[in-house]
């Protein structure tokens, strides 16, 4: 495993996102989702504290961009537990 590999997995295991059971994934996913958007609105509410404004803009972007992707993988999570969820009743 590649030292990048090792710092990727040394990171997503600080933040819980590996090894975890497959149906605490939404949970976990939601509660990062939450502290994203905390993050993001403290980011915008001293956004005029950022300098320069091109660079202060950078993390705004990037947590937004966050956001959507672990909205997208949720969707996804919901998407794929509907199938089961009817052939179980």
């Amino acid at each position: 495993m590649s030292e990048e590999d090792q710092r990727v997995r040394k990171s997503l295991a600080d933040a819980r996102l590996v090894e975890i059971e497959l149906d605490e994934f939404p949970d976990r996913i939601r509660e990062v989702k939450q502290v994203a958007i905390g993050h993001l609105d403290n980011l915008l509410k001293h956004l005029d504290n950022l300098l320069p404004k091109d660079a202060g803009l950078r993390e705004p972007r990037s947590v937004a961009h966050s956001l959507g992707t672990l909205s997208r993988l949720e969707a996804t999570l919901q998407a794929d537990s509907e199938p089961q969820k009817s052939e179980d009743e």
